[in-house]
């Protein structure tokens, strides 16, 4: 069954200590993405980036996401953002700039909707995230029972 409510996303989010979230971890639907990126900046990919510009690359490239966008060589897409961004942040910017800078942070997944969205996660930890000891979702689902089932295991007290 679909999470949320009638719209795409819409809908609390999920409670990060919950079973369902657990098996969502165990199953590899949800990757955990380290608290920082390790490793060279690559070289800008498009003309000649200003000195902001550059600044703004190399912290992009320390975000978690990184490690996505490596995978996925989405290095010009990047770039852009970080162009995008560095022109949004002029005092003379257009509401135009600013609405497609943010839709570039949601692909890009630099906001937290856009991130849980693609089954992805930030750990908060250095310590390894606990996990499911079980080796089947059914077996980890008997471990906790439903509230259905809780409620089925009290006796009857109101019977005739």
């Amino acid at each position: 069954m679909p999470r949320g409510g009638a719209r795409a996303g819409s809908g609390p989010a999920p409670d990060p200590g919950s079973l369902a979230e657990a098996l969502r971890i165990e199953s590899g639907a949800i990757r955990t993405l380290p608290k920082e990126r390790v490793g060279a900046v690559p070289p800008w990919p498009l003309s000649e980036a200003s000195e902001r510009e550059a600044v703004v690359w190399s912290e992009m490239w320390r975000r978690p996401q990184a490690i996505v966008w490596e995978e996925q060589s989405s290095h010009r897409q990047v770039a852009m953002h970080v162009r995008t961004s560095v022109e949004a942040e002029e005092p003379g910017a257009t509401a135009a700039i600013r609405g497609l800078l943010l839709r570039q942070e949601n692909d890009l997944l630099l906001s937290h909707a856009a991130l849980l969205r693609a089954g992805f996660r930030i750990s908060v930890n250095p310590a390894p995230s606990a996990k499911i000891t079980s080796s089947s979702r059914q077996a980890a689902r008997r471990s906790v029972p439903s509230a259905r089932g809780r409620l089925r295991a009290v006796e009857d007290v109101g019977g005739e």
